[in-house]
């Protein structure tokens, strides 16, 4: 395929589309992932999505896309899981989980797998999750952030 052919988008991914799209980004997350935002890394990312969109475009059964709409296909994804998992955090604390939204991801704890530094205050508290293990200065954060809640909740009498 050459830079300046244009595709005709596809109307939507199928789910096999998605998983070999998920498993690329899994193979170049730290390229494609990397929070740096200088020249040198912008230009990295995007010769990165070239190739991923390459390597995808070569699998059997898939749409042409070009790199740009794969990257908004992750994006979007990326942009779903997080809603998602906000929304079962909050719903874990009200103690009532919807188990229609956990299913409605594919993939949700791998996707969620590759994006630890945005989806790190998403995550249960240790008293929920023994294997948590965050940093000492989350520890503080969290600390420091349990005793101003408890505080506005004492002072402004809603306590259980």
């Amino acid at each position: 395929m050459q830079n300046n052919e244009i595709i005709k988008p596809a109307k939507y991914f199928s789910e096999l589309e998605k998983s070999i799209l998920l498993a690329l980004v899994e193979k170049y997350k730290y390229v494609l992932e990397c929070k740096k935002s200088d020249a040198r890394t912008i230009a990295l990312k995007q010769r990165t999505w070239q190739a991923l969109a390459h390597e995808y475009n070569s699998q059997p059964s898939v749409s042409l896309r070009d790199f740009k709409q794969l990257k908004k296909c992750w994006e979007n994804i990326k942009a779903r899981t997080k809603k998602i998992m906000a929304h079962e955090r909050r719903e874990k604390v009200k103690r009532s989980v919807s188990p229609i939204l956990s299913t409605h991801v594919l993939g949700k704890e791998k996707i969620a797998s590759m994006l630890p530094e945005q989806l790190y205050f998403l995550q249960s508290p240790p008293e929920e999750e023994p294997e948590y293990h965050p940093d000492a200065s989350a520890q503080v954060f969290f600390q420091e952030r349990k005793r101003s809640l408890e505080l506005s909740i004492i002072l402004s009498g809603t306590w259980g």
